[in-house]
């Protein structure tokens, strides 16, 4: 592992049981992810992104199963691990504190029957219970954060807009200052204006806390607007990895070119590139 990389993936493959045999979801997947990057995830739906996901966070349900590789992951205190291979109670102590994970459909993660600031008492205390003692003013400071008002913290999740559920979880992901954040198509079932407040709010909170993400997006232009390196997955493997203005100017995958020139531009033609 190269002293720069916070998370490198050799050799995995994802499998899921069927009636006919396993169905081979993720190939031979390599990844390399460089500590304090934003690193995009690209592919259209069912190409493996999500899937690679949760098996990082070993949330992956039968009858899914991880058929071979590896996952080396080096957080900013303590010794490397191998996702894959330690015990559940030892991967839930890396959830939230090391890993945090904004999922595919976030809008609908909440518990609907808790006030907001019980679900992030529940989410600190599980890790930090010594923490009592002030924990409504941090919460009240992470919901400021991301643009909502500490009053936010009384409400239930049926009181808020998509838009601000979407934020209450990325103020909930950066509760603990992890190292990673895996943000699962952030953007999806917001309109075009929250999307823009979203995506610039991540990048903030990535200054802030310096850390790094995974950002799964279907959305080239999204990739385009935000990442600093992006990988191509195609059919359950990466096809491309690369600066992600190398790779929109000079894709070298056919695959990568025709999402690229999927992109609509307000001219009525496709997009072929972005600026220098």
């Amino acid at each position: 592992m190269d002293q720069d990389d916070i998370l490198t993936v050799r050799g995995l493959d994802v499998e899921y049981a069927t009636p006919s045999g396993p169905a081979r979801v993720l190939q031979d997947v390599d990844l390399d992810v460089r500590r304090g990057e934003i690193l995009g995830i690209a592919g259209e739906s069912g190409s493996g992104k999500t899937t690679l996901a949760v098996t990082l966070l070993r949330l992956l349900k039968a009858p899914g199963r991880v058929a071979s590789g590896s996952a080396t992951f080096r957080p900013e205190a303590g010794p490397e691990v191998d996702l894959l291979g330690i015990d559940a109670g030892r991967m839930r102590s890396l959830r939230w504190r090391n890993i945090s994970y904004l999922p595919q459909g976030s809008m609908n993660s909440l518990n609907p029957v808790i006030r907001i600031r019980d679900q992030f008492r529940d989410v600190i205390l599980e890790h930090e219970p010594q923490r009592r003692r002030g924990l409504d003013a941090h919460i009240a400071g992470l919901l400021e954060q991301v643009g909502l008002s500490p009053a936010v913290a009384r409400m239930y999740p049926h009181e808020l807009s998509g838009g601000m559920k979407q934020r209450v979880l990325m103020a909930m992901c950066m509760a603990l200052e992890p190292d990673i954040v895996v943000a699962d198509e952030p953007t999806t079932a917001l309109d075009v204006t929250i999307q823009r407040v979203v995506l610039q709010l991540l990048a903030d909170l990535v200054e802030t806390y310096g850390s790094t993400v995974i950002l799964i997006s279907h959305d080239m232009g999204v990739h385009a607007q935000l990442v600093d390196r992006i990988a191509v997955m195609n059919e359950g493997r990466v096809v491309e990895v690369g600066d992600v203005r190398q790779v929109f100017k000079d894709p070298r995958d056919p695959y990568t070119r025709s999402l690229i020139e999927s992109i609509p531009t307000m001219e009525g033609t496709v997009a072929g590139g972005i600026d220098a």
